[in-house]
Parts: C-alpha cells; structure tokens; sequence
C-alpha cells in the first residue's frame, strides 16, 4: 500500500504558488516551507487527547538541594532549590517534579481545583491561566479507600 504525503490539492496549491516565482531555489524554499507545514498538520492530527481528570493541589513543596557553579564574571556559586507539586486525585496523588528553575514554575493554587492527565510518567496539568503545562511524576501514593465506602 503506497502511502501519498501530498494530496492532489496541496499539489495545485504548490504549482500556483510556483507560478508566479521565477527563481528554480524560490521555488525549492517554497515547495520545503509548504511541505513543513503540511508535515506539522498532520503530526497534530496524531496526537492522542488525554483522560482529563478533576484534581486538587493540596502541597507545594521546596528543598534546598546544593549548589552549582557559574561563570559570571568569576566563578559564583547559585543555590539550587527543588519544588515539587502534590497533586490529589479521587484515586491517586501525584507528586511532581523536581522544578529546578523559574521557568518551569507552576502557576497554581495551594488547595486549588485543576485537571490532570495522565501520559506515561509524566502528567499534563492545567494551570491558572488554563495552559496546559507537561510535568514528570516524581511519585504516585495510592489514596487509601476509607472505611465507609466498603
């Protein structure tokens, strides 16, 4: 089974662009340019969705762990802090992380609603700001089932 990266649209759509250029390496950037775009389409057409679940944040956590050594002007020491984010779920609670930069800080709220999903051994959280952000798990804590429910 023969498998056809360019429709014959995309194929009509490359030749009118084409026409109107008149270098031979404009067209090849054109052709390129049109055929990453299609390219990325379509890997979003495979992504799987996920499993949202309704969660809370119920701990943000942050330990001091050493420091790393670097260049600026002379050789300066900067502390390295992990936060980790504990994240409860009617099932599970996830611990994740370790956050080791600004950049990768959550905007969540301490003892807030949010929503997970569950890919491998990483979670996609919804944030404050509804981004959906990927986190590694860190650890997962099966929530015990109380005593009334059984």
């Amino acid at each position: 089974m023969s498998l056809t990266l360019v429709t014959p649209s995309v194929r009509t759509f490359v030749r009118a662009t084409n026409s109107g250029i008149k270098t031979k390496a404009t067209q090849v950037a054109v052709k390129n340019a049109i055929f990453m775009l299609a390219f990325l389409c379509s890997t979003l057409a495979f992504a799987k969705g996920h499993q949202w679940k309704d969660a809370k944040v119920i701990d943000i956590t942050s330990e001091k762990g050493g420091a790393v050594v670097v260049p600026i002007a002379a050789f300066v020491g900067v502390p390295i802090a992990k936060t980790f984010y504990w994240i409860q779920t009617p099932d599970t609670i996830y611990v994740l992380g370790p956050v080791l930069t600004r950049h990768q800080l959550l905007n969540v709220t301490l003892h807030g609603r949010t929503r997970i999903g569950v890919d491998g051994n990483s979670v996609h959280i919804l944030d404050d700001d509804g981004r959906d952000r990927r986190m590694p798990v860190a650890e997962k804590i099966v929530r015990p089932k109380s005593e009334d429910s059984q």
